[in-house]
């Protein structure tokens, strides 16, 4: 697992759709494939089903979490969030910290 802060922003970050995550405890292979400790989070949903969320400030941009196939995914790679969910997209990350400073903006689902 990779630690401490990151030297310059990625040009993308991962972005969960909470209504395409099948659910943090049923599923996490998201976790499991990210090499960040500590990036991809338990949280409730708006109706409080806990599903996966990515922290912006720990992401480094690798998309090994991202759906086989997928194409925002930046590299190819073993598994990823599942075909049938693919809930995972990059994002460029300009727009995703545009995002959080503007609670009303929300980044695109694809990069």
């Amino acid at each position: 697992m990779m630690g401490g802060p990151r030297k310059k922003a990625p040009k993308t970050i991962a972005v969960i759709d909470p209504d395409a995550c099948f659910g943090a405890f049923a599923c996490s292979i998201c976790q499991a494939a990210c090499p960040v400790a500590g990036c991809i989070v338990e949280e409730p949903d708006r109706d409080g089903r806990m599903v996966c969320a990515v922290r912006a400030d720990l992401c480094i941009g690798c998309g090994l979490c991202v759906t086989l196939g997928n194409p925002t995914a930046p590299q190819q790679r073993e598994f990823g969030c599942p075909a049938d969910y693919d809930a995972i997209n990059m994002v460029p990350f300009d727009e995703v910290v545009k995002a959080l400073q503007d609670p009303d903006a929300r980044p695109a689902a694809t990069a």
